[in-house]
């Protein structure tokens, strides 16, 4: 396993870099911070290509619309150029509805204005569905134009493992298999529980 430092990065599907280790805040449009976050950004003196900068779309902004006036309100109320990361927040809405508002997100990815796409809170079967998706995307458009599942973000812990979302990014993702510490795999199966032990929410487990 490669050494890990503070300036490290991994490649993602999107082909852009995304820091291992990220100093700053949880940037979301429900979180409403996305315009702090940026003036931040403007006024650290660091050059924008250095920083990283990613929001999600809201739950109440599902839908092809919808997350089409999310991601312009991201720009007004940002003022930057690009956005580096922007994931979907939850799987809400039902299936219609996170289809569009990914077709959404990947017009915004090939207009140059998002950098790479990713999801948050997916359970499989959301993935599932999101895949089937992508491909029936590439069908209509062309190969790569159904748009990349860059990142995936959830609660993970030793009392939430979620072997079955793990399992699932390790089939498709080299980056799953890398941890930021040295463990034995005797080490590792140590830490394995049988505990289901979510902080706050589960969306992953929606079936709408």
């Amino acid at each position: 396993m490669e050494e890990l430092s503070i300036n490290s990065k991994y490649r993602m599907q999107s082909g852009f870099e995304i820091p291992v280790l990220g100093f700053g805040v949880d940037s979301a449009r429900a979180y409403r911070n996305e315009g702090p976050c940026a003036e931040a950004i403007k006024k650290s003196g660091i050059p924008r290509e250095e920083l990283f900068f990613t929001t999600k779309v809201p739950p109440r902004s599902m839908g092809y619309n919808e997350t089409k006036a999310s991601i312009k309100s991201s720009f007004s109320q940002t003022g930057l150029d690009y956005i580096d990361l922007y994931l979907i927040h939850a799987p809400y809405g039902g299936k219609e509805a996170r289809n569009g508002t990914w077709k959404a997100l990947v017009e915004a990815q090939q207009a140059g204005k998002i950098r790479s796409l990713g999801v948050s809170n997916y359970g499989v079967h959301h993935l599932n569905e999101l895949e089937s998706y992508i491909k029936e995307l590439e069908t209509q458009n062309g190969e790569g134009k159904g748009g990349k599942i860059s990142v995936g973000q959830w609660e993970l812990h030793p009392w939430l493992a979620r072997p079955d979302i793990v399992n699932w990014c390790a089939k498709r993702e080299d980056n799953a298999k890398i941890f930021d510490f040295h463990f034995t795999p005797e080490e590792m199966k140590s830490l394995e529980t049988d505990d289901y032990s979510v902080c706050s929410w589960d969306p992953t487990t929606s079936n709408d």
